[in-house]
């Protein structure tokens, strides 16, 4: 079972543990997005979709809260106090980080989404694209030298 937290503002991630326990994991997005705090969804103890299903009800739930008025800035005219908000370009970002770019372009492309996100998405998963690359190559390495090793082992 996760952590619960540290006292302050626990009552949330202990509400979205016993709702993915209790498989309410459709409730537990739903209250992410109202929320509206992504920090519930990044991190070793985030909540993040597990199915294609999942992600697609993640991203319609995301595109309807959108569609609603936007929340009133506060006095003192700034938003940067807060955690980063759900809306489109943040769980997008995380899904191209979860299933890869262009598994996640084809997703969001389904979802009609694509005309939301910015250059900073484009841009982030461009360097996924690379990372994957490279660490493909990585592993590929290390499995051509492990087998000389073997093989030489046997000589």
């Amino acid at each position: 079972m996760r952590r619960i937290g540290d006292g302050k503002g626990s009552f949330w991630p202990g509400y979205l543990i016993l709702c993915l326990e209790l498989e309410r994991r459709r409730e537990a997005f739903t209250n992410i997005v109202y929320l509206n705090d992504m920090s519930l969804m990044e991190g070793d103890n985030g909540w993040s979709p597990e199915t294609v299903e999942e992600w697609k009800l993640l991203l319609h739930l995301v595109q309807n809260k959108s569609t609603k008025p936007a929340p009133q800035k506060p006095p003192n005219g700034n938003f940067s106090d807060g955690p980063s908000p759900v809306n489109v370009e943040n769980v997008a970002l995380l899904l191209a980080k979860a299933m890869g770019p262009d598994r996640a372009w084809s997703l969001l492309q389904e979802c009609g989404l694509t005309l939301e996100l910015s250059e900073r998405f484009t841009r982030t998963c461009d360097i996924l694209r690379i990372a994957e690359k490279r660490q493909r190559a990585l592993i590929q390495s290390m499995l051509e030298k492990c087998d000389r090793f073997l093989w030489s082992q046997q000589a």
